[in-house]
């Protein structure tokens, strides 16, 4: 079970030292090579986490803390992580080995076509996802359920039946991700938001498209989160990634093509 977090440690070159970490209301973010994200989880926390032994620390050891069941602490060790590969370098380096750039931006939106009349289901009720309803039929878990949501042990039986699964990369810090990719194995599935690595080892581990970002500018996201801001606060300040295993996936290849020359030119 441990192995998806185990890869993502691995990435991580030694040497790295934090020059921030910041645990702010909303979002958890480390500072190091670029800026890491990741939801802050302060339900679950205290056990062992030690506030104010962060900053200097190396982002190897910190990404350790991506095992943690104190969530918080977990939280800083995806954010770390996130620090070291959600970069534009990163991007590039997955392309050129052969993933594929799928358009900027919101990946419901990207996927709109797709999802037309599928069963699909998401892990976490975002933002957007009561959208889908009018386009498929769909499956939201939530461990905190609202109107007809389903609760998250609920997966165990549904998943199963899904063409389509958007799973939250916060479940990450919680430690339900294998279990979920493991049940949506026969699914197209997404794992979406801020905490989203950008890994080859989430398509190794079942991920078929990664939708995250890139943090452009620094300091408005940091004051932002220092602020108690959410992610629709600092928008403007990244840039949203998706990209997929295969190009059995891409769905506008003019406009794919387009968005990777912009990414080269910048």
């Amino acid at each position: 079970m441990w192995k998806l977090y185990d890869w993502l440690i691995e990435e991580v070159m030694d040497g790295t030292v934090a020059e921030e970490v910041v645990v702010g209301q909303v979002w958890t973010v480390t500072i190091s090579n670029t800026t890491g994200l990741a939801m802050s989880s302060p339900l679950l926390t205290t056990r062992h986490f030690v506030p104010g032994t962060c900053q200097g620390k190396t982002i190897k050891e910190l990404s350790r803390s991506i095992k943690s069941w104190d969530f918080l602490e977990a939280a800083i060790g995806l954010s770390a992580i996130n620090s070291i590969l959600n970069s534009r370098e990163t991007m590039i380096s997955m392309v050129n080995n052969g993933f594929h750039q799928l358009p900027s931006g919101s990946v419901f939106d990207v996927l709109k076509d797709e999802i037309k009349g599928k069963k699909v289901a998401g892990i976490g009720h975002f933002p957007k996802v009561d959208e889908l309803s009018k386009l498929c039929n769909l499956t939201v878990l939530e461990r905190k359920p609202l109107n007809e949501d389903f609760p998250d042990p609920a997966a165990e039986y549904l998943l199963p039946e899904q063409d389509i699964v958007f799973i939250t990369s916060s479940t990450l810090i919680n430690k339900t991700a294998p279990r979920l990719l493991e049940l949506s194995k026969n699914s197209l599935t997404i794992m979406l938001g801020p905490s989203t690595p950008l890994s080859p080892v989430l398509f190794e581990m079942g991920v078929d498209i990664i939708s995250g970002l890139i943090v452009e500018e620094s300091e408005q996201v940091l004051r932002c989160i220092k602020e108690g801001g959410g992610i629709h606060h600092f928008r403007n300040a990244v840039t949203y990634v998706n990209l997929a295993k295969d190009n059995s996936l891409l769905f506008d290849m003019k406009e794919c093509e387009e968005g990777w020359k912009r990414l080269n030119n910048s």
